[in-house]
C-alpha cells in the first residue's frame, strides 16, 4: 500500500496574513520544480542495487535522508558547488598552466614534480569542500574519505582553473591530491588564488594546515 504524505508548506504571506496571488505563483513554481528534482533523483538510482542492500536502507531512512543531505546540500547550503570540467591528463603541466592565463604562477610548478598516473581525456566532476574551521590536511584528507571524496590532482585543478576563472578570486582553492616535496623537505600542494590583482597559481605547504576560508578541490570515489 502507498502512503501518501502531506508536505507542510509555509507559503509567503502578506501584511494582513493572506497569501498574495503572486506568492501563490512562486510557490507553485517552486513545487513543480521540487517535483521534476524528485523525478530525476530517481530516474538517478541505479538499477542494480543488491536487494539486501536496498533493504537495509529503507530500515535506515534516517541515515539515508542524512546522507543524500549532504550529497545534495554540502554543508548544508544549497547545492551549486558542483562543477562538470573535462580534464586531459595527456597534456603537459605547462601547457595547462599557460592555458589558464594566470596573472602570476610558481616556477616549481612543473610536470617534473607533479607526475600523474592517470592518462587520457576524461569528463570529471569537481566538488569544493568548505570545512568551515582551520583543519590540517591529513584531517581533511581522512573527513574526505569518510564522505567519498578523493582529494583533487593538480591536472584536475589546472582545468578547474581555466574553465572558472572567477572563483578563485572570491576563496583559495587546494587541490590536496598532488604533493611535491620542496629541496628543503617541505611537502607543497598546488592552489588556486587571486583577489583585485588577478589570478595566480601558487603552493601552500601541507603542514600548515588551511583556514576556514579555503575551499578543497575533490571527485566523488
Amino acid at each position: 500500500m502507498v502512503r501518501k504524505v502531506r508536505v507542510n508548506q509555509n507559503p509567503l504571506k502578506s501584511g494582513k496574513g493572506g497569501t498574495t496571488m503572486a506568492n501563490r505563483g512562486t510557490t507553485s513554481q517552486v513545487n513543480g520544480s521540487y517535483v521534476e528534482f524528485q523525478a530525476a533523483v530517481l530516474r538517478a538510482l541505479p538499477r542494480d542495487i543488491d536487494s539486501d542492500v536496498a533493504l537495509s536502507w529503507t530500515k535506515n531512512g534516517e541515515l539515508l535522508a542524512r546522507i543524500l543531505r549532504e550529497a545534495l546540500t554540502p554543508n548544508g547550503k544549497p547545492a551549486g558547488n558542483t562543477y562538470p570540467l573535462s580534464v586531459d591528463y595527456d597534456l603537459s603541466v605547462e601547457n595547462a598552466v599557460k592555458l589558464g592565463q594566470y596573472n602570476w604562477t610558481n616556477g616549481d610548478i612543473t610536470g617534473k614534480n607533479f607526475p600523474t598516473t592517470r592518462t587520457g581525456k576524461v569528463e570529471v566532476v569537481v566538488e569544493l569542500i568548505r570545512f568551515n574551521c582551520a583543519i590540517s590536511t591529513k584531517d581533511a584528507q581522512r573527513e574526505l574519505d569518510q564522505r567519498g571524496y578523493r582529494p583533487a590532482e593538480l591536472h584536475e585543478l589546472l582545468a578547474f582553473g581555466e574553465k572558472y576563472p572567477e572563483l578563485q578570486k572570491q576563496f583559495p582553492i587546494v587541490a590536496l591530491g598532488s604533493v611535491w616535496r620542496d629541496r628543503l623537505g617541505g611537502r607543497r600542494v598546488p592552489c588556486l588564488g587571486g583577489g583585485g590583482s588577478g589570478r595566480g597559481l601558487g603552493l601552500g605547504w601541507v603542514g600548515g594546515g588551511w583556514g576556514g576560508v579555503c575551499r578543497v578541490a575533490t571527485v566523488r570515489k
